[in-house]
């Protein structure tokens, strides 16, 4: 008898249906979240790289024209430039990596590797914008932490599990 009371109540749990919604909720979320969180992820560094890329555009275009080399600009006046035009990034200024080379001519032209096999940045900072006439390749590079670490969008990380975000231009100095 007890026998048959327990089978009955485990056919009658079996076909109760309250609650499925939630289970149902429950295997879902996970994947459902993991996406929701990849796609913020990637538009808040699509938005970061791009506003770099503009900011560092709209600072090279002060050496191409010479107003950097009329104002006497400094790699930390130049700093301020970019990180000027670049919104919502916090100690930019602290963070933010930039090369100014001067070059002889477009052959010699060429993105420096920014991350060594450690896994740590290895950037030469430098602010050389040369005269009238003369190539100059404009190079930033700024550490970007995720906003969400739940994984790794790629395998090109940082050693602390940022990314480095990197912008450069190449132009020609008006004569001045």
């Amino acid at each position: 008898m007890m026998r048959r009371t327990r089978f009955r109540q485990l056919r009658r749990l079996l076909r109760d249906r309250s609650g499925v919604a939630a289970i149902e909720f429950a295997l879902l979320a996970l994947p459902l979240f993991t996406i929701i969180f990849g796609i913020l992820e990637c538009a808040a560094m699509f938005f970061i790289d791009s506003a770099l890329d503009a900011a560092v555009h709209k600072a090279a275009r002060l050496i191409r024209t010479g107003q950097a080399a009329e104002g006497n600009m400094s790699l930390t006046g130049f700093k301020t430039e970019i990180c000027g035009n670049l919104l919502y990034v916090l100690n930019c200024e602290d963070k933010l990596l930039v090369a100014v080379d001067t070059l002889t001519d477009t052959s010699s032209s060429g993105a420096m590797k920014a991350i060594n096999s450690s896994g740590a940045v290895s950037i030469t900072e430098g602010f050389e914008i040369g005269k009238g006439s003369d190539y100059v390749m404009v190079q930033a590079f700024l550490p970007w932490k995720p906003i969400v670490s739940l994984y790794s969008l790629s395998s090109s990380t940082l050693a602390d599990g940022s990314y480095l975000m990197g912008a450069s231009v190449l132009s020609r100095n008006e004569p001045f």
